[in-house]
């Protein structure tokens, strides 16, 4: 029987670890499920050691597609393109996304195309994940399944761990791409554009990937600007999918407040209310 083909987005810059990245590919390459081209997308020039680890797999591997963008853009236009080059491949059926330094387990692919295949009503499906590499990681991180619960989550948390992410290519045929004019929060505004447009959501309840961190994964997230994106990209959503209420507004709040906390206490809330 004949297996939808499914297309894996990964980008790498020039701060990326080869170690790490081939991990990353190797974990997509050998997937049990077999029907899978990674389209790759490098982000400006990157030192040349992974510069050759880069091509030499491309040399040998039919399941990879690499593009170099001469330009460092980020990562929502990077995937942006990416996504353009799989629409002109009609036999491809889903989307997966998958960051350079994680880990993929082995039936990660086949278990969320088997999802989606079972359920047609849903278009974007993720997965837990296990965390690792700093002193917050959790062991296991699982958010709400099912859709009704997703919307609600979603006003004042993420509803999708973004790498483990799976989406039906029809979700983009009709022009939808990752924004790219907010401050690190590219992935949740795109949750939010889809939660509005009605595509439908669900967590498959099991690990399926390791989502690596390091300590100054929290530092990316501290500062104003982000914290600041983020707010406003909330409360606009909060109006447009009618979850307006005080609760919300005043986690809306609680969430810009925790991008402006000192470091310590950030990552102690990171760890702890989550």
């Amino acid at each position: 029987m004949n297996t939808p083909k499914v297309a894996v987005l990964m980008t790498v810059y020039k701060n990326d670890n080869t170690l790490l990245v081939k991990e990353a590919i190797d974990s997509i390459i050998f997937q049990s499920y077999k029907n899978i081209c990674l389209f790759l997308g490098i982000d400006g020039p990157i030192p040349d050691d992974l510069r050759e680890f880069i091509l030499s797999i491309d040399c040998n591997n039919e399941k990879l597609k690499i593009t170099f963008f001469d330009k460092n853009r980020g990562l929502a236009c990077t995937l942006n393109d990416l996504i353009t080059q799989v629409l002109e491949d009609k036999l491809i059926k889903y989307i997966a996304r998958m960051d350079s330094d994680d880990i993929s387990y082995l039936s990660r692919v086949d278990k969320q195309v088997s999802l989606l295949e079972s359920k047609p009503e849903i278009s974007v499906c993720g997965t837990s994940c296990r965390e690792f590499g700093a002193s917050f990681a959790l062991e296991a991180k699982h958010l709400p399944q099912e859709h009704n619960e997703l919307i609600d989550f979603s006003v004042t948390r993420c509803p999708l761990i973004h790498p483990t992410v799976m989406f039906r290519v029809e979700v983009f045929k009709g022009g939808i791409r990752y924004p790219v004019d907010t401050a690190l929060t590219e992935d949740m505004a795109l949750w939010f554009i889809l939660l509005v447009q009605g595509y439908q959501f669900y967590n498959i309840n099991e690990v399926l990937l390791d989502y690596r961190l390091n300590e100054s994964t929290i530092s990316r997230r501290n500062g104003f600007n982000k914290g600041l994106s983020e707010f406003s990209i909330r409360i606009k959503y909060m109006f447009k999918l009618k979850r307006v209420n005080l609760k919300n507004s005043l986690l809306i709040i609680s969430r810009l407040l925790f991008h402006l906390m000192p470091l310590k206490i950030m990552a102690y809330a990171y760890k702890n209310a989550r």
